[in-house]
């Protein structure tokens, strides 16, 4: 019979789309986590540690400003961050 004759080739039709998709997922497995470790010396945690105080202690300056209603706004450096900011979205 003729159904016959094309059996065949509707199986393997089948089969390779199964390895095809069987090879899909096998490749957008993402790939095994390597462990990194980093260690930081002595000196560079002392720094560390010396600009998160400095950040703090200018948080803390601000705050205060804030609540006395000490703080100002320079509005040119905010306009002239603003047109940097443009100038450079323009030139992407």
């Amino acid at each position: 019979m003729k159904i016959n004759k094309y059996n065949s080739i509707v199986t393997n039709l089948n089969q390779t789309k199964q390895t095809a998709k069987e090879v899909e997922k096998e490749t957008a497995k993402p790939a095994a986590k390597e462990n990194v470790q980093v260690s930081i010396s002595k000196e560079a945690q002392a720094l560390l540690d010396a600009d998160k105080a400095t950040f703090s202690a200018r948080v803390d300056s601000i705050k205060s400003a804030i609540q006395n209603g000490e703080y100002e706004v320079d509005a040119s450096k905010i306009s002239q961050g603003l047109v940097k900011k443009l100038q450079k979205q323009k030139e992407i």
